[in-house]
C-alpha cells in the first residue's frame, strides 16, 4: 500500500479528492441557523455561512459550535484515512501526506461550494485549521500567530483570514520546497480561500469592512 501511494495512478488522486467533498457539504452554519434561529444565515450579516457571521448574528455558543464542527469535519476524515493507509495519523513521510491533503482539499471545496445550497457555502477558514492539524501543526502555529497579531492590531477578521491564506502558501512553499505536489495542493486551497474572501477584500479597500468587537455587540 505504501509503495502504491508514493506513485499512485491519477484516478486514485481523484478518488481522495472526491471522497472529501461530501464531508465538506455538511454545512453546520446553515443547519444551526435553520434549526436554532429559523433563518438562512446566508441572508443575514455578511451573508457568509461561517463561524464569524454565526457569532455576529446568533451569538457566542452557536459560533463556537460551528467553529469546532467545521474543524472536526475536516480533521477526523483525514485522521481515519491516515490510520487506514499508514496505521498512524501523524508522523508520516512527506509524500504520505498527499492522500490526506487531497481529501482535505475536497472537504474544503465541499464546504465552500455545497451542491445542495446552490454552491453557496462558507470561506473555509475552520476547515483549513482542521487540515493543518493533521498535516503540519508547526505551520498551523506560524500562520495562526500571524493571524492573531493582525486581529489584535486591526480587529479585522477578514484581513487576518486573507493574510493567513497567503502566509499558508508561502510558509508551506518554504518548508516543503522539495515536494511540488504538497505545495500545489496548499496553493490551490489558498487561492480558493482568497477568492471566497473577494467581497471582504473589496470592503477592506473601500473602508466598508466591519471590525470585530471582542466585548460583544457583534450581532447584525
Amino acid at each position: 500500500m505504501q509503495e502504491l501511494l508514493y506513485n499512485p495512478p491519477i484516478w486514485l488522486f481523484a478518488a481522495f479528492l472526491v471522497a472529501g467533498y461530501p464531508f465538506g457539504c455538511i454545512q453546520s452554519a446553515y443547519f444551526v441557523g435553520r434549526i436554532f434561529g429559523k433563518i438562512d444565515i446566508r441572508e443575514h450579516g455578511s451573508g457568509n455561512a461561517g463561524t464569524t457571521n454565526v457569532y455576529r448574528v446568533m451569538g457566542l455558543k452557536p459560533g463556537l459550535f460551528v467553529l469546532f464542527f467545521d474543524l472536526l469535519k475536516t480533521a477526523l476524515p483525514i485522521f481515519a484515512l491516515n490510520i487506514v493507509l499508514f496505521g498512524q495519523p501523524w508522523g508520516l513521510e512527506n509524500q504520505q501526506y498527499i492522500p490526506g491533503l487531497l481529501m482535505g482539499l475536497g472537504i474544503f471545496i465541499g464546504h465552500c461550494f455545497p451542491f445542495f445550497l446552490k454552491f453557496r457555502g462558507g470561506k473555509g477558514v475552520a476547515c483549513t485549521i482542521g487540515l493543518l492539524i493533521m498535516f503540519d501543526p508547526i505551520i498551523l502555529g506560524v500562520v495562526l500567530s500571524i493571524c492573531i497579531i493582525i486581529v489584535l492590531a486591526t480587529r479585522f477578521i477578514s484581513l487576518a483570514s486573507v493574510t493567513g491564506f497567503v502566509s499558508l502558501g508561502a510558509v508551506t512553499t518554504f518548508y516543503y520546497r522539495d515536494y511540488v505536489e504538497i505545495i500545489a495542493i496548499i496553493w490551490v486551497l489558498s487561492l480558493i480561500g482568497l477568492i471566497q474572501h473577494r467581497k471582504n477584500i473589496k470592503w477592506l479597500i473601500s473602508g466598508e469592512e466591519k471590525r470585530f468587537n471582542f466585548r460583544g455587540g457583534n450581532r447584525a
